[in-house]
């Protein structure tokens, strides 16, 4: 920039512009002043950008997190629901497995001792049931030995238990080991229960005047159970379910 500089007139000291100069004057402070607010602004917009990039930054770290949460959140809700789910499919098979007591009897009764008692079964299993290996279904017959006495050892607990492994349809005898290997649903079969069982060392007696449980169990599954009475004069035929 330039400045124009008028000098008076030495001569008669009046206020006369009679001589002018030309002469270049630098304005730092100007200068300096523009520089200043220049920088003041460029630092001004970095820092904007600085936090900008890191807000962006803690955005996308935010956002991953949620994703993996999410995720996590989803796979443990994922086998919750296949937990339930099969532990249903187990339950509905389980109670679909429950074995139906047809008629419970007394197929022989020796009143001397257990030698030759035996009892009998027919049954059979739901529809919706699966296929069930003959050797999974257990049978016990228990009841109170009767005894009384001052000691508690004097009265104790018969049994006599087994499988039904010499169950057969019910077109064959109900004694006859592996004739079958399995029950399928739907089918009817029987079964006479040595009460010699197992291996000639059971205990249970039937007898008159004498009450019983018997149960039939499922491995792994249900069970049914029939409380039962043999009164006096009850013979081969009598049935343990009326």
């Amino acid at each position: 920039e330039r400045c124009i500089i008028t000098m008076p007139n030495p001569s008669n000291g009046l206020n006369t512009h009679n001589r002018y100069f030309s002469q270049p004057v630098m304005h730092n402070h100007l200068v300096c002043s523009r520089m200043s607010l220049h920088m003041e602004a460029r630092l001004c917009q970095d820092e904007k950008a600085e936090f900008a990039l890191s807000s962006m930054v803690t955005m996308i770290m935010i956002l991953l997190f949620s994703s993996i949460i999410a995720g996590m959140s989803l796979m443990i809700i994922e086998q919750a629901f296949k937990g339930s789910k099969s532990q249903s499919i187990e339950q509905s098979e389980t109670l679909s497995s429950v074995p139906y007591i047809l008629s419970f009897e007394i197929q022989n009764i020796d009143l001397a001792d257990n030698t030759n008692d035996q009892m009998y079964l027919t049954f059979k299993f739901p529809y919706t049931s699966d296929s069930i290996p003959d050797t999974s279904v257990k049978w016990v017959v228990f009841g109170d030995d009767g005894n009384t006495g001052g000691h508690a050892t004097d009265n104790k607990l018969d049994y006599s238990s087994g499988d039904f492994d010499f169950a057969t349809p019910i077109t064959g005898n109900g004694f006859t080991q592996d004739a079958i290997t399995e029950f399928e649903p739907g089918v009817y079969y029987h079964i006479v229960l040595e009460l010699t069982s197992p291996g000639g060392n059971g205990d249970y007696d039937l007898k008159h005047d004498y009450a019983g449980t018997l149960v039939v169990a499922i491995e792994q599954g249900r069970t049914t159970e029939i409380d039962f009475f043999v009164p006096n004069g009850a013979t081969s035929g009598f049935d343990l379910m009326s």
